[in-house]
C-alpha cells in the first residue's frame, strides 16, 4: 500500500523548541531534537508530520490510532526510516521532501 500527504510548511514556521509540551502528541523528544537540531527546522516538522499521515494513509488508519505510535528517524545519511509501536518497519519505505512553501511524504508499504 502508498501513502502520500503534502502539507503547507508556513503552518510549522512559528513553532519553537520551548513549544514541545503542546506537540508531544505529535512528535517524540528524538524527532524533536532532530528537527531543531537542522536550520529551518519548521521544514522538518513539516516533513515528519506529513511522513507520519502518509504511513497512516499506507495502513488505511486500521491499525494506527495516533501519532504518537510512529517515529520517523534518520540514518547517518539522512535517509528517513519508520518506527511503529517501538518495532522498525523493514518492510516500509519512506521518502520526505520540503521546499519553501510545502513538504511532501510518501510511505510505500510491500
Amino acid at each position: 500500500m502508498i501513502g502520500i500527504d503534502i502539507i503547507l510548511v508556513k503552518k510549522f514556521k512559528k513553532i519553537k523548541v520551548t513549544d514541545y509540551n503542546f506537540w508531544n502528541k505529535f512528535y517524540t523528544k528524538r524527532e524533536w531534537r532532530y528537527c531543531f537540531s537542522k536550520a529551518g527546522s519548521y521544514n522538518h516538522l513539516a516533513g515528519i508530520f506529513a511522513a507520519k499521515e502518509a504511513i497512516i494513509k499506507s495502513y488505511r488508519k486500521r491499525i494506527i490510532t495516533n501519532y504518537s505510535q510512529i517515529e520517523i528517524l534518520h540514518k547517518t545519511i539522512g535517509e528517513p526510516y519508520p518506527k511503529i509501536n517501538g518495532l522498525i518497519k523493514k518492510d516500509m519505505q519512506i521518502s520526505i521532501s520540503h521546499s519553501h512553501e510545502y513538504a511532501v511524504a510518501i510511505a510505500f508499504r510491500n
